[in-house]
């Protein structure tokens, strides 16, 4: 079919497209998952081994020289691996699930093909692979937090170019420098692709381009739309530099809009003949094409669900497992507990209430929250792809305003935790968090989503509870937008908010960043390390400041 891209070659990457390639995920002091991305059909086989042994037992050589048919005269000490992948339903994507490992040691792995006549690595023949598993106890250590990976800006000519990836070539220096200290893990908020980044590359466009049910035509099936979006994935993730940090560090992900569509659920959609009805912005000509209301959002689900899929395969299924049918989660590391928020794959603002949450989730946070016994948990960090705190309320509820249409930000100010349209969901979150804070427990929440960095404390009057947010956006976006521009600009620097808390802005950032975040039981407290571009005193020879990428901001929280 021309609408699938399972096959599709003339795509316009101008980087390298991922084909072969691993991620590590999910990693404890004696487990780990490895995602696989194999680009083949065929019989694999998977070795982990101490990376010790690399050397010692001359394994880097017998690895090259080996016949597959003859790894299994490895030594015991290697482990091994054998999957089949029959087709191309999950896109020859495959998790293996290792355990048994010993706690802070440094593995490789090496990934073999066989077609049944030849035999041939196809990770580890270039450069070694390795991960380290975590220690059992941390009294110091630290993760990156990162969102919104969108290094793509199109070109005179349609063809797309690339912008920020220094980025990611500091992160790997940075997390390689402090791998052997403090450095366990990254924590990945949002937006590593972007479905409708740039025009050339949007598969909403595409879809549009295509969307027509007049003179007996159709419209794109769910089979050509999940090519899309794994399309996507493979383009955004094909740089040699993101593979070899997703391929090293362990990562935890979560989605957020462009994962799927800029603001989705966050546009009204009630029904057509309303006037508030914004179907038309999603497809601004699908009544000119022959769709009903009822066409139009049955592909717009189609959609939602095809990029669920793609989620789950490139993303979620490395994720600690929990219930399938839910994608937040929760992991711990020595005292410090992680919960990741699923804001988008429930937000539906045509819901009566919990339009972000939703219900369910919210009930499962609550319930977890509140049993969390200060005792053997001192720290708390909750991933919420967007902002609780980071915008005015008169600025956010704005999103009917003419300025607001012009500029195209309704959805983005839906999307903000401070509408109104959130007031009782927020409130509620607040109030869980704040009555865990209260019992002796540190919170931070981390976010990205905004296109700018900031750090804030809120504190609860009454009680004198503290918590932070910490929000790192975005490691490689191409350009700030308007909205960007506003969180900058339009926010004070302290007050109170409309749920009674006392607020302070301790920074704020704009250009392209990543941050580390350090625990510290002894001291009892959690410091936020912001490194991005910033100007060196000395110019170019050509009187121009010159760029560089470092750390430009360390902030300590203390509660």
């Amino acid at each position: 079919m021309q609408n699938n891209f399972n096959y599709k070659t003339e795509r316009p990457w101008p980087n390298r497209y991922l084909k072969s390639g691993s991620l590590i995920g999910h990693t404890t002091s004696t487990s780990t998952k490895i995602w696989l991305r194999t680009g083949y059909i065929g019989n694999f086989t998977l070795l982990v081994f101490p990376e010790a042994m690399y050397e010692s037992e001359g394994l880097k050589q017998s690895f090259k020289q080996v016949p597959y048919t003859e790894l299994a005269a490895l030594p015991v000490a290697v482990r091994r691996i054998d999957f089949s992948i029959d087709d191309d339903h999950h896109d020859t994507i495959y998790v293996a699930d290792i355990d048994v490992l010993e706690p802070f040691t440094v593995y490789g792995y090496a990934l073999f093909f066989d077609d049944g006549t030849t035999s041939r690595m196809l990770l580890g023949q270039d450069r070694a692979f390795t991960f380290r598993t975590l220690p059992e106890q941390d009294d110091l250590f630290s993760f990156a937090f990162f969102s919104c990976h969108m290094p793509y800006k199109d070109s005179l000519f349609g063809n797309p170019s690339t912008v920020n990836m220094d980025m990611w070539d500091f992160l790997n220096a940075v997390l390689a420098r402090h791998q052997n200290s403090e450095f366990r893990f990254m924590i990945a908020g949002g937006d590593q692709v972007y479905t409708d980044g740039v025009k050339s590359l949007d598969v909403w466009k595409y879809l549009n381009k295509y969307l027509d049910k007049k003179d007996g035509k159709s419209v794109p099936d769910k089979d050509a739309m999940l090519s899309w979006f794994r399309d996507v994935y493979r383009g955004y993730w094909g740089f040699p530099i993101v593979q070899r940090v997703f391929s090293s560090y362990p990562s935890y992900m979560i989605w957020d809009d462009h994962e799927i569509m800029d603001g989705w659920g966050s546009y009204y959609l009630t029904g057509e003949g309303n006037d508030k009805d914004e179907m038309d912005k999603i497809f601004p000509d699908y009544q000119e094409k022959g769709l009903t209301y009822q066409d139009a959002k049955n592909v717009l689900s189609d959609m939602g669900e095809s990029a669920k899929t793609a989620y789950y395969e490139y993303q979620h299924c490395h994720n600690p497992r929990l219930e399938e049918t839910q994608f937040d989660y929760h992991f711990r590391h020595d005292t410090s507990a992680f919960y990741v928020l699923d804001g988008r794959g429930h937000r539906d603002i045509n819901r009566a209430s919990y339009r972000i949450l939703g219900e369910s989730q919210f009930k499962r946070f609550k319930t977890w929250i509140e049993a969390l016994d200060p005792a053997d948990t001192e720290f708390l960090f909750i991933t919420s792809a967007v902002p609780l705190l980071h915008m005015t309320p008169m600025l956010v509820n704005a999103d009917n305003n003419f300025a607001a249409e012009i500029a195209g930000l309704q959805d983005d100010l839906r999307d903000a935790w401070e509408h109104h349209l959130h007031d009782n969901e927020r409130k509620a979150l607040l109030k869980l968090l704040f009555a865990a804070a209260k019992k002796g427990i540190r919170i931070c929440v981390l976010s990205g989503d905004v296109h700018t960095s900031a750090a804030f404390r809120m504190t609860d009057a009454e009680s004198g509870a503290t918590l932070y947010q910490l929000t790192s956006s975005a490691i490689s976006y191409n350009k700030p937008r308007a909205l960007s521009w506003l969180l900058g600009q339009t926010v004070p620097d302290s007050g109170d908010s409309d749920d009674g808390y006392h607020f302070e802005r301790l920074a704020v950032y704009t250009d392209s960043n990543f941050s580390l975040v350090k625990v510290d039981k002894q001291k009892q407290q959690v410091t936020f390390q912001l490194y991005g571009h910033q100007k060196v005193d000395h110019p170019h020879q050509d009187g121009e400041q010159q760029p560089m990428t470092h750390s430009i901001a360390k902030l300590e929280l203390r509660f």
